[in-house]
């Protein structure tokens, strides 16, 4: 594993922004770095370089996990398909709060990826069934908001064009 840092002094002079992409990048940046307040040590963001079969952010590239860190594919979430992970590295978790699943009532936190802030999955906190407790303390990344092992991006079907007709068609 690497660490980078990133400073938002080399973001911020970066060059090539008219006033108005000005204006909306400096209120972008301050949210991420109140956001990720935690996450910075002296005005500078560390992201952790994974080297493997990994996961990373769809939007950034951030790097989140490794192939080997996953516990279960076979977990759902609105776009689809999302895999629960032991360990994820680069991303920084919002407020506690109680959400109904189609496995029961789960305290959770959402996940954000430290480089772009895009919500990217969920923390499992705390489970109530004793045979969802395995969850605790582990994440789920979606799928559809990362690439996969090869860069490859998950496309659930209902996104994809099938046969069928419309209106206008003769």
């Amino acid at each position: 594993m690497c660490l980078h840092s990133i400073s938002s002094e080399t973001l911020e002079n970066s060059g090539g922004f008219n006033w108005f992409a000005d204006l909306l990048f400096t209120f972008f940046l301050g949210r991420i770095l109140l956001r990720f307040s935690s996450d910075i040590t002296m005005g500078r963001l560390f992201v952790i370089t994974l080297e493997g079969n990994l996961y990373s952010c769809k939007y950034c590239k951030t790097h989140f996990a490794l192939s080997d860190d996953i516990i279960s594919k076979s977990f759902h979430c609105k776009y689809g398909s999302a895999y629960l992970f032991n360990k994820v590295v680069n991303v920084t978790v919002g407020d506690k709060e109680d959400r109904v699943m189609m496995t029961g009532i789960h305290t959770v936190v959402d996940v954000f990826c430290v480089g772009c802030g895009s919500l990217v999955g969920w923390k499992y906190e705390a489970a109530r069934e004793e045979s969802q407790k395995y969850k605790e303390g582990k994440v789920i990344l979606e799928r559809f908001k990362v690439l996969g092992p090869d860069g490859s991006e998950y496309i659930p079907e209902s996104f994809m064009a099938g046969p069928g007709s419309d209106s206008d068609d003769v």
